[in-house]
Parts: C-alpha cells; sequence; structure tokens
C-alpha cells in the first residue's frame, strides 16, 4: 500500500468548476487510468482520497493538492504521466510524491497560502490602489468580521499577513496568508477590509486571484518555517516568528 501526494495546477475555464465538481472529476480519471486506488470498507466504498482547502470558485491555481492511497503501483512518475493522459484541458498534475506512514492529511497540514492577487481591468479602483493597500497593511490591527458555523464575529487580519510583495509594474500583489484549521485568512475579506477603509465596497468579481502554492509547517530546531508541500528548494522556506 502506498500514500501518495499530488501536485496540480487549475486554470483557464475549469477555474469556474466547484471543488465537489472536481472531486468528481478526479474520481473518473482515477477510474478511467485504472489506477489501483484503494476503496473504503463498508456498504458504500468510495476511494481514499482527500485534497487539501479548496479553491474558490473563479480563482486559478498552480499549487493544489490531493492525498491518495493505492494499492499497488509501478512508479510516482506512471501515476503522474496515466492520470495526465484523462485530464482535460486546464488541470495538469505537476507532482507525484510518496509519503510515509505518519504524514499529516494535506487538508489537516495546511498552514498557509500564497497568492498573487490584482483587480480585473473593468473593476480597478480610480485611485492608486496599491500605494493605498500598503498603507492599509502598516495599520495595528485590521479588523473585520468574519462567517462561522455560530454566527459572525470581529477578527483582526494583521497576524494572519505573513508577508506581502507589491509589483506596481505589474499592477499586483503576493500574499502569504494564514490557512489552518485555527485561522484563515481569505483574499476576499482582506480587500474587502481594504476598500471598506476606503469608504467603498468590493464587487464580488473584481479580484483576479491566483493561487501559488500552499504551505506547510516545519521545525528547524528552536525555529519555525513554512514551505510548499512537495519542494526540493530550500529558498522556499519562510521562517516565522512564533
Amino acid at each position: 500500500m502506498h500514500k501518495l501526494r499530488l501536485k496540480f495546477s487549475k486554470n483557464g475555464p475549469i477555474k469556474f468548476i466547484g471543488h465537489l465538481d472536481v472531486m468528481r472529476y478526479f474520481q473518473k480519471a482515477i477510474r478511467r487510468a485504472e489506477i489501483d486506488v484503494k476503496y473504503s470498507e463498508g456498504f458504500s466504498p468510495h476511494q481514499v482520497i482527500s485534497f487539501a482547502q479548496p479553491l474558490s470558485v473563479g480563482a486559478t491555481s498552480d499549487g493544489e493538492y490531493m492525498d491518495m492511497t493505492v494499492n499497488s503501483m509501478i512508479s510516482t512518475e506512471d501515476i503522474k504521466n496515466r492520470l495526465n493522459e484523462f485530464m482535460n484541458e486546464g488541470i495538469e498534475i505537476i507532482s507525484v510524491v510518496e509519503l510515509g506512514d505518519s504524514a499529516e492529511k494535506a487538508m489537516t497540514a495546511a498552514y498557509a497560502a500564497k497568492y498573487k492577487i490584482r483587480f480585473r481591468q473593468s473593476l480597478k479602483p480610480d485611485f492608486d490602489w496599491i500605494s493605498e493597500f500598503k498603507k492599509y497593511l502598516d495599520n495595528d490591527k485590521l479588523p473585520a468580521m468574519k462567517k462561522t458555523k455560530s454566527g459572525e464575529k470581529e477578527i483582526d487580519m494583521k497576524p494572519m499577513i505573513f508577508s506581502c510583495e507589491c509589483d506596481e509594474a505589474d499592477e499586483s500583489v503576493t500574499l502569504l496568508l494564514s490557512m489552518s484549521s485555527m485561522a484563515t485568512l481569505k483574499p476576499s475579506l482582506l480587500f474587502g477590509g481594504f476598500m471598506n477603509s476606503k469608504g467603498l465596497e468590493l464587487d464580488n468579481n473584481a479580484l483576479d486571484i491566483h493561487r501559488i502554492d500552499i504551505y506547510r509547517l516545519c521545525e528547524d530546531g528552536d525555529k519555525s518555517y513554512i514551505e510548499p508541500f512537495i519542494t526540493d528548494d530550500i529558498s522556499t522556506r519562510f521562517y516565522l516568528n512564533v
């Protein structure tokens, strides 16, 4: 038996397909590719697969993850190639790695996500939004109302922002945001707070959001850092003050 983690991209028109449909899409692709996937036991067996945090409808990504358990395989490269034969345009399996028995599921191991965000041209603010966004992030607190299962509660978004890089020429910002079971900050909530601070409302379709990757929390002696789920490049590490 082998536990695998797959990294895949989601770009183009398929970005308008919701998470549940993406799950069904992968289930069908696994069957068509004749992957020897493990099934659960019981009256209604299902494929033993799970995904990291769902991507918002309309957003694109180069760093989505799915965990899968297979009974047998030739190699991780074979799994990747066989699945890609049945992927529609817009979804591509980028890499497949084998996990240890004690590895956390992607869903629970997720700690942060990196996004590249810009305003759609037709819905771009009529002011220098990048300059004003920098000023907004400099505030000591960034309050927002977040919906929860028990209702709404006020949160401070400031501690959930790990880094921000602004590209004025590209008219975009790259944000590393908290995305864990304890604290998740969605780009739309942050930008909604930003626009509210200017006395404006954020249009539901205003943002062009691209998820670059999802990160897990790691320990290095007495230091903590985060890195993408699948990487061999230590330069992608981001050390935290925790």
